[in-house]
C-alpha cells in the first residue's frame, strides 16, 4: 500500500455538562481528525484529542507531529500494516496521541481494503460493550444529584472522580453510594492521594463495595502503588503509571497494580495497545479499555478493539458519546443507554 495524502481538521463537540477531574475541567471535546488516502483511493480516518494535562500534547504539538509523520509516510510503499506501523513510530519521538490518530486511520484503511469491520479484521466478533459513565468531581451533594440523573438515564456502572484535595473524598463516594445502592462504582483518584491517604480511603470505604480504585497515587510512585495493592481488598487499576508497553510490564512485574487501563492516546494507538493487551493476557492481568474525552472516531476504534479482546478487557471507560450534548449523525457507532456498538460497515464504519 502507498499513502498519497494525509489531511487534518479540528472537530468540536459540546458536552451536556462540564467534565471535571482532579486534573482538569472540560466543556467541549476537541479532536484533531486525520484522513489518510491510499493510491487505490481508499480513505482511513483517525482522531486524537489534545490532552496536555495527561499526555503533554496540545493541538499545536499534535499538528506539528503530524507534519513530520506526513513527510515520512507519504509516497512510501508498505508491504504490510506492520511495516507501516514501524515507519509511523520511527517518524517522531513521543507524541503518542498524534501517532494514535494516524495508527487508527491506518487500521481503518487496511480493514476497509479488506472489506471487513475493524473488529473482524482484528479477529473479533460482532457485539456491544457496556461503558461506565463518569460522575465528575464536585461537592458530595452535587455528585449525588448527578448520580441520580445517571441512574434515570439507565447507566449502572459509574466512574466516580475523586481527588478533591479537601478531605471530602470519603464523603463524596458515600454520597454516590447512597444515591445508587445497586450500581457498580469505580473510584478514580487521578493520582491525587498520598500512600497514607489511599490506605485511609480504602479502610473507610471497604463496606461500600467498590469494584476498583484507579491510580490513587502519582504515576511515578510505583513503590507506594505496590504497597497499596498488596494491602487493598479492592482491586487497584494502574492508569497514568502504565502509559506504554514497558511501563505496563514494569507495573505487572512489580505487582504495583491488579489491573491495567489501556488507552490508545497514552500508548500510541491500536498497534501498541494490542501489544499491551497481549502482555496482560499472558500474565492473567485484566484490562480496562479506557479513553480520554474523545471524539466518536477514536472511541469507535477503542470499541472495535474491545470486541477483539473480550477475554482480557473486562471494563470499558468509553463514555464520551454518553456525555456529548448530541451524538453526531455521522458517528461510526450506535449508543443505546450505556451500550455502545459499531456500525456494520468496513473499517471503523465512518462515511469518509
Amino acid at each position: 500500500m502507498t499513502l498519497t495524502a494525509l489531511t487534518t481538521e479540528i472537530v468540536h463537540i459540546p458536552l451536556k455538562t462540564p467534565f471535571v477531574t482532579a486534573l482538569r475541567r472540560v466543556e467541549t471535546v476537541e479532536s484533531v481528525r486525520v484522513t489518510l488516502r491510499s493510491a487505490s483511493g481508499t480513505a482511513g480516518v483517525g482522531e486524537a484529542p489534545p490532552t496536555k494535562a495527561i499526555t503533554g500534547e496540545d493541538t499545536g504539538t499534535i499538528l506539528a507531529a503530524l507534519e513530520t509523520i506526513r513527510e515520512r509516510l507519504l509516497a512510501t510503499p508498505f508491504e504490510t500494516l506492520d511495516a507501516a506501523m514501524e515507519a509511523l513510530h520511527a517518524a517522531v519521538a513521543g507524541n503518542h496521541s498524534a501517532k494514535a490518530a494516524v495508527d487508527i486511520a491506518l487500521y481503518d484503511l487496511y480493514a476497509r481494503e479488506a472489506g471487513a469491520p475493524l473488529y473482524a479484521y482484528l479477529g473479533g466478533k460482532a457485539g456491544a460493550i457496556r461503558s461506565d459513565v463518569t460522575i465528575s468531581l464536585n461537592a458530595p451533594e452535587v455528585m449525588a444529584e448527578d448520580t441520580r440523573d445517571a441512574l434515570q438515564r439507565g447507566y449502572r456502572i459509574l466512574k466516580v472522580k475523586l481527588g478533591g484535595r479537601d478531605g471530602r473524598d470519603v464523603a463524596r463516594i458515600e454520597a454516590v453510594r447512597a444515591a445508587a445502592p445497586g450500581a457498580t462504582l469505580l473510584a478514580d483518584a487521578n493520582q491525587a492521594w498520598s500512600e497514607a491517604e489511599s490506605l485511609d480511603f480504602i479502610a473507610r470505604t471497604v463496606e461500600l463495595d467498590l469494584a476498583l480504585i484507579e491510580q490513587p497515587v502519582p504515576a511515578d510512585a510505583l513503590g507506594a502503588m505496590r504497597r497499596i495493592t498488596a494491602q487493598s481488598p479492592v482491586p487497584i487499576l494502574a492508569d497514568e503509571s502504565a502509559f506504554d508497553l514497558e511501563e505496563a510490564r514494569r507495573v505487572i512485574e512489580t505487582k504495583a497494580a491488579h489491573m491495567i487501563n489501556v488507552k490508545l492516546m497514552k500508548c500510541g494507538g491500536i498497534h501498541k495497545a494490542r501489544q499491551i493487551i497481549a502482555l496482560c493476557r499472558e500474565h492473567g492481568v485484566t484490562c480496562m479499555m479506557g479513553s480520554m474525552l474523545e471524539g466518536p472516531v477514536s472511541i469507535a476504534a477503542a470499541l472495535h478493539l474491545s470486541l477483539a479482546y473480550p477475554d482480557t478487557i473486562r471494563w470499558h471507560d468509553l463514555d464520551s458519546p454518553l456525555l456529548y450534548r448530541t451524538l453526531p449523525e455521522e458517528a461510526p457507532l450506535c449508543v443505546a443507554g450505556d451500550r455502545l456498538s459499531p456500525k456494520e460497515r468496513p473499517g471503523l464504519g465512518t462515511l469518509s
